[in-house]
């Protein structure tokens, strides 16, 4: 398993903070909060998918929630933004 750092940035952070600290499924490991700096948060990743993979099933995963389906957000691998 390997470990990554997934950034994830909405205004309302904390609703995908609260989602995704503690998450796991048959493609992610676990999901640790990191830290939140403004509308951004990090969350350290353990998962067999590559950090690009992981952050579009994690997108995916949060789509498919109430909140995911009308909120403007991103979710990307470490680095992604420069």
């Amino acid at each position: 398993m390997a470990k990554c750092i997934i950034l994830m940035q909405t205004a309302q952070v904390q609703k995908m903070i609260d989602y995704f600290d503690g998450y796991s499924d048959d493609k992610i490991s676990s999901c640790k909060f990191v830290k939140k700096t403004g509308i951004k948060a990090e969350m350290e990743v353990e998962s067999e998918l590559t950090p690009d993979d992981a952050a579009a099933h994690l997108k995916g995963v949060f789509k498919k929630t109430k909140e995911g389906s009308y909120m403007y957000f991103s979710i990307q691998p470490d680095g992604f933004f420069g």
